[in-house]
């Protein structure tokens, strides 16, 4: 069976509201290493140009992210896809031309964010706001 992968955003203040997030908010919670992550952004000549963010002293952030997994009626097509969940973006992503950035959880968040069901909505939303104290680093790619 074929597996396909695909990845998206998805902003904090449309987990509710979005349909596509609605069924996997409080279900389905997952979270991704990093090391560094891209962006496309107007360049230094006005040309969308690819940037690579990274954390500065940290060599491994963990992002919130939502997953899901779709199998067609024939079971012929198996699709898994997540999304990471974004936020606005500090001050240095930014002024760079960017305006979202990943939530990377604090570590000592990452079980309850798995384990959704032992939360309220109120406790996960507080969850994502308390996002680790980061400097991003940057290098055109």
């Amino acid at each position: 069976v074929p597996t396909k992968f695909n990845v998206y955003n998805a902003r904090i203040d449309s987990l509710e509201t979005a349909k596509t997030w609605q069924p996997l908010f409080m279900r389905q919670h997952g979270v991704v290493p990093f090391v560094k992550f891209y962006e496309w952004v107007p360049g230094p000549d006005g040309k969308a140009k690819l940037i690579t963010f990274f954390p500065e002293g940290r060599e491994i952030m963990w992002a919130a992210c939502l997953w899901d997994e779709w199998i067609s009626k024939n079971g012929d097509i198996h699709f898994h896809s997540f999304a990471i969940v974004t936020d606005d973006p500090p001050k240095e992503i930014s002024l760079m031309g960017h305006d979202r950035c990943p939530i990377f959880l604090k570590d000592d968040y990452i079980s309850e964010w798995l384990n959704p069901q032992k939360s309220n909505k109120n406790e996960i939303y507080e969850m994502l706001k308390v996002k680790e104290p980061v400097k991003y680093n940057y290098e055109w790619a």
